[in-house]
């Protein structure tokens, strides 16, 4: 999967460039020891904010029609040429898949990347496809809407628009990239379910974890000042959208919970609305308070948080710090934590 550390326990990777003048180089931590290496270096100075496609033994990576085959061990470096520019969002073994749109109302392409040959070939695509996600299976989970007609370009026939959308239907499917299959997983109206005070419930996926899907389920109140959220839970279901049950309540208020993956697998659910923070853990069901100062970057596939800290100096200097926690001493407030040493040189 695209960015997944937990392919290659015990190491994570992420770009690193100094300036927009200087090229951009691939940094590997080790997890156990916090000091990090530079593993590839660009020659290029221009590169685009794209995915590593991580994977066991190589990283992955396009950088404008060229991919990029990076041996973990040291090996040599593949290049293969490309027909045209690719932006990668997932892979799996065999390929990369890119989901592209210009604006939120446009028709979104989906292309596929050949590994092997380095064709790209286009994709069958569902019609007013609005999101996606990435959760680790062969399918991909999409977010479209099902209107009884296309809709109406939003910037140029903005009235009829507004007025179609009262009917649209938001539907959440299975779509498999491979032959653009769909299947149905939840519908709701476009503004929500209707309650009997007026009121409107209205779900949005947040990830998947296990056999079960996780939605956050947000009750509101629309009137003419505006949006009212009276309260939000999360609540999950079966794969194919049976069994609903509620997970949790969230603190009362519009922030939505941040959700935080391990590899395509959702794992936490961080409430920053307190201080100090507090996160839902889906693995044991229960909140914690932190006691660690800085946020949770990422998960680890074996165990470990990398936090992102904030520190000002008493001469009023200000400068950002990387560190790892051991996953469940950080869940239990524990502030224990080892430094990432940054890299020197280039590879």
């Amino acid at each position: 999967n695209c960015g997944d550390d937990t392919q290659t326990p015990g190491k994570m990777y992420h770009f690193y460039q100094e300036s927009e003048d200087t090229p951009q180089s691939i940094i590997e931590l080790d997890c156990d020891t916090g000091q990090e290496r530079c593993l590839y270096t660009f020659t290029s100075e221009k590169m685009p904010d794209g995915p590593l496609l991580i994977q066991p033994g190589v990283i992955r990576r396009t950088v404008g029609k060229t991919l990029y085959t990076i041996p973990l061990d040291g090996g040599e470096v593949q290049t293969m040429p490309l027909e045209e520019g690719f932006d990668p969002v997932v892979c799996d073994a065999y390929g990369a898949y890119e989901f592209w749109g210009a604006d939120w109302d446009v028709q979104r392409s989906f292309r596929r990347l050949d590994f092997a040959t380095g064709q790209i070939t286009e994709l069958k695509t569902p019609d007013q496809v609005q999101s996606y996600w990435a959760v680790g299976q062969d399918r991909i989970i999409l977010w479209r809407l099902v209107t009884d007609a296309p809709l109406p370009d939003a910037h140029t026939q903005n009235e009829q628009y507004y007025a179609a959308i009262q009917s649209a239907t938001t539907e959440y499917d299975w779509y498999d990239p491979a032959t653009g299959e769909l299947e149905k997983i939840y519908a709701e109206p476009y503004y929500g379910v209707g309650q009997a005070d007026g009121s409107q419930n209205q779900r949005f996926f947040l990830g998947m974890a296990g056999d079960r899907l996780y939605f956050q389920n947000t009750h509101l109140l629309r009137g003419n000042s505006g949006v009212e959220v009276l309260d939000m839970q999360v609540e999950s279901c079966a794969v194919d959208g049976t069994d609903w049950q509620t997970e949790c309540t969230l603190t009362a208020g519009n922030a939505a919970p941040v959700p935080l993956w391990e590899g395509p697998t959702l794992r936490w659910l961080i409430d920053n609305t307190t201080s100090p923070i507090k996160i839902y853990d889906l693995t044991d069901r229960a909140w914690h308070t932190i006691g660690l100062s800085g946020w949770p970057e990422s998960l680890t596939g074996d165990g470990k948080v990398y936090l992102m800290q904030e520190q000002w100096g008493s001469d009023g200097s200000y400068k950002v710090v990387y560190g790892l926690a051991d996953r469940d001493d950080y869940l239990a407030g524990s502030t224990d934590w080892t430094p990432v040493i940054p890299c020197t040189g280039t590879s």
